[in-house]
């Protein structure tokens, strides 16, 4: 990069240029965690429009991972999410595989999953942008019939006929139907809560004022939606077994929201910004909640006056 005239300490040193090692990105912990990885890589691209930055370019190696079946199968779903993850996003994302170190089916499950792929400097389309890939097909179905009927009561059969692929197809991609229901739940799709907060930030002039633009962008959502609720509030009431995998994503996921709630409040400096942010989000589970039970989202209105009682009487800093 210096040969390419790049000041590599000053774009470090600003953070426009980060350079992280395996063990840093992919290989946190010791090993690959497909679960835990979209998390990270949220991560690092909301770190660089905190800085000011409107996009991140972000190059990733995959060197690290052997040709081993479950590894790529681990990692092709992976990929697969993080397709669907920044497909309307201004960020670009490359991930770079070499040829010699992976078998042709490996290659080929790659670039099924992807839009596009440069191969041997020419930029090759996979045709993924006219049609879902049967990973992608299967996601949809189980939204819709995980929406329309339950988790416990829509079968693998039946996934398996409204996506319209074959039994070893849904296998090769989840090994067990807990498998999908959780992909399902990490899917960007199925993740309300970004796009409701991408609206609200979009809106607002300072960070107290988005805090009661999401009342509206909730009911706003609920409505294109169908009222059909939040998928993971929808799961926690369904799903009783504490060790269900799913369990964890909807906790780690409604953490999240009220982990984003609480650093709104801090950022418009509000005291003891956490027990202010557990409060917004019971206004908000209870507006979904409400809007499904009653198909409408007047009551919307109605929390956001409360949320704004409640911060009339928080004290700042």
């Amino acid at each position: 990069m210096t040969d390419a005239g790049i000041d590599v300490p000053a774009t470090t040193a600003s953070g426009q240029l980060v350079v992280r090692t395996w063990n840093e990105g992919y290989l946190r912990g010791g090993s690959f965690d497909p679960d835990t990885q979209p998390a990270f890589l949220r991560q690092v691209l909301s770190e660089g429009r905190s800085l000011g930055y409107p996009r991140t370019r972000y190059i990733g190696s995959t060197e690290w991972a052997a040709d081993d079946p479950e590894v790529m199968r681990k990692l092709v779903a992976y990929e697969a999410e993080v397709d669907a993850l920044v497909r309307n996003q201004p960020d670009v994302l490359i991930c770079t595989y070499d040829l010699s170190r992976h078998s042709a089916r490996a290659i080929a499950d790659v670039l099924g999953v992807h839009t596009a792929a440069v191969v041997g400097g020419v930029v090759r389309t996979s045709g993924q942008t006219e049609r879902e890939s049967p990973r992608e097909r299967l996601l949809t179905a189980a939204s819709k019939l995980f929406h329309g009927m339950g988790i416990q009561a829509a079968g693998v059969d039946a996934i398996i006929a409204e996506a319209g692929v074959a039994k070893a197809t849904f296998y090769r991609h989840f090994p067990a139907k807990d498998d999908l229901v959780v992909a399902w739940l990490r899917d960007p799709r199925t993740r309300w809560f970004d796009r409701v907060r991408a609206e609200a930030e979009a809106r607002g002039t300072d960070p107290a004022d988005v805090l009661p633009r999401l009342f509206d962008e909730v009911a706003a959502w609920l409505e294109a939606e169908g009222y059909r609720g939040c998928a993971y509030l929808n799961v926690g009431v369904e799903i009783t077994d504490p060790a269900h995998p799913a369990r964890a994503v909807v906790t780690e996921y409604l953490q999240e929201i009220e982990d984003y709630l609480a650093g709104l409040l801090a950022a418009a400096r509000y005291r003891d910004p956490r027990r202010l942010a557990t409060q917004m989000q019971a206004l908000l589970a209870g507006t979904i909640s409400l809007a499904v039970a009653r198909r409408s989202g007047a009551n919307a209105r109605a929390a956001r006056e409360a949320a704004l009682a409640v911060l009339e009487g928080a004290e700042r800093a």
